[in-house]
C-alpha cells in the first residue's frame, strides 16, 4: 500500500496584556501670516518636548522613547459661501510619538498635554517589548505545529492508518503579531474641586501563528 498524504493547517494564538503604549500627537495651527503660526507651533512643540524629556529614560521610563517629525508649512485660500476667494490661510504642523512603559504616567501626560495650544491626540496603540514578543512568537509557532500534527493524527486514526510522520512544514508568513489594538481614552470624573483625569484601559495584544504541513502514513 502506498503512503497516504495528509495535508493540514495548524494555528494558534494568544492574547496578553501590553507592556508599552505609544501616543500619537499632532500639533497644528493656522493663521493669516506664516511667521506667527510657525512660532506658535514651535512654542507648543518646545513645551511638549520638555514634558517628554523630563520623563524620558530608555530602560526605566516612564517614557522609553519619543520622536518628533519636522515642522510642515503650507497655505490654502478658502472660498466664501458666495463663491469668492478669501485671504490666504497659513498652516504649520508637526507630529510627535512617545512610548510609555507606565500607563498611569501615560494617562497623566495625556491629561496635562490637553492644555497645549494646537495639540490633538490621534490615537494610542499598544505593544510588547521585543524580548517578550519574540518569546511569544516562538511558543505560538510551536503550538501551531503541534496542532497540525494533532489534526493529521485525527484523520489517520479515523481511517485506522496508524501513526503519522511529517513530510514537510511550511510557514505561510502568518507568524507575525496582529496589529496592535487601539484603545479609547476613558474619562473619569475627578473628586469635586479636583482636575479631570483620564484612565486608560488597554486592549490585549494578540500574537498568532499558522503553519501548513504534510504528514504521511
Amino acid at each position: 500500500m502506498s503512503d497516504v498524504e495528509i495535508h493540514v493547517r495548524g494555528a494558534h494564538s494568544v492574547t496578553v496584556p501590553p507592556e508599552r503604549g505609544t501616543v500619537h500627537v499632532t500639533l497644528a495651527l493656522e493663521g493669516p501670516a506664516p511667521e506667527p503660526v510657525f512660532r506658535a507651533v514651535s512654542s507648543s512643540l518646545a513645551e511638549v518636548k520638555a514634558t517628554l524629556e523630563a520623563r524620558h529614560h530608555p530602560d526605566q521610563g516612564p517614557v522609553t522613547r519619543y520622536s518628533v517629525d519636522q515642522v510642515r508649512m503650507g497655505s490654502h485660500r478658502p472660498w466664501h459661501k458666495d463663491g469668492k476667494k478669501l485671504p490666504l490661510v497659513h498652516s504649520a504642523s508637526v507630529t510627535v510619538e512617545a512610548t510609555f512603559a507606565d500607563f498611569d504616567a501615560l494617562a497623566a501626560w495625556v491629561a496635562s498635554a490637553a492644555g497645549v495650544e494646537g495639540l490633538s491626540i490621534g490615537y494610542l496603540d499598544w505593544q510588547l517589548t521585543d524580548s517578550r514578543r519574540l518569546a511569544l512568537e516562538r511558543t505560538t509557532r510551536q503550538y501551531a505545529v503541534q496542532e497540525a500534527r494533532r489534526r493529521a493524527q485525527d484523520y489517520a486514526d479515523a481511517l485506522n492508518l496508524g501513526a503519522v510522520s511529517v513530510r514537510s512544514v511550511s510557514d505561510p508568513g502568518l507568524n507575525r503579531p496582529a496589529p496592535a489594538p487601539r484603545a479609547a481614552m476613558l474619562a473619569q470624573a475627578a473628586p469635586p474641586g479636583g482636575a479631570d483625569e483620564f484612565s486608560l484601559r488597554p486592549q490585549d495584544v494578540e500574537i498568532s501563528a499558522e503553519v501548513e504541513a504534510t504528514f504521511v502514513v
